[in-house]
């Protein structure tokens, strides 16, 4: 009876373990997912005459990336995109025809990549890096949301976002990153990144805003690779 008895408590325990590292085990490979989200994700924007900044981040989940695209939408009668910056320490190349901004519209596209036979492949290393930086003005004249939302097809398409497997080259992108939501409202203040610089500081460029155009190249910027500041030097 006390055998039987302790063979079941043995039962019961290996029964619990193999649960329990089951969940660890699924918990790790959902965390593990290649990701592309905003920073700050929301807030309350105040100061309408300031406007307002957002990053957009990029993790690779342990892949190692050949292209990362980022397309986001937004309603032109609301804010009006005044400038982006790209992080070129990630990628080789930011081809012209993947990037274009449309302020009648209300779409922005940024595309890195890099060749995947002798090129630098992006791989994340610690947290998630900082891939592009947008600053918005406001236009709207009342109090209302501000909605910041990626287009997402799961497709390597034009004006789709997507995060491409240098391995394989497909899209790694499960599932549609989240949008970002703000308010406006005069009485509180305007949200920031609250990224913290890094000692680490690389070369970045800025992105001419054209209309309805493609997105040119200007002078250099000094743009740190992990959460930091984008500093504008002259």
């Amino acid at each position: 009876m006390v055998y039987s008895t302790c063979m079941s408590i043995k039962k019961l325990v290996i029964l619990i373990s193999t649960v329990l590292i089951s969940a660890l085990s699924f918990n790790g490979v959902y965390a593990a997912q290649p990701s592309l989200t905003f920073y700050p994700s929301s807030g309350v924007v105040s100061d309408i005459e300031k406007g307002f900044t957002v990053d957009v981040l990029i993790d690779s989940a342990g892949y190692e990336i050949s292209k990362a695209r980022v397309v986001i939408k937004f309603d032109p009668n609301v804010i009006k995109l005044r400038k982006a910056y790209r992080n070129t320490s990630l990628f080789d190349e930011w081809p012209a025809d993947g990037s274009s901004t449309d302020n009648v519209n209300g779409i922005v596209m940024l595309t890195g990549q890099s060749k995947v036979e002798g090129g630098k492949l992006y791989k994340t290393e610690g947290s998630a890096d900082v891939l592009a930086r947008f600053e918005f003005d406001v236009v709207a004249t009342k109090n209302q949301d501000i909605v910041l939302e990626f287009q997402y097809s799961g497709t390597d398409e034009t004006l789709q976002s997507v995060i491409i497997d240098g391995v394989t080259s497909t899209n790694i992108l499960a599932t549609k990153p989240a949008s970002a939501v703000f308010s406006l409202d005069i009485n509180e203040k305007i949200p920031k990144t609250g990224i913290s610089m890094n000692t680490l500081g690389i070369i970045g460029g800025i992105l001419l805003i054209l209309a309805g155009g493609f997105v040119k190249s200007s002078s250099p910027r000094s743009f740190t690779k992990r959460r930091g500041t984008i500093v504008v030097s002259e």
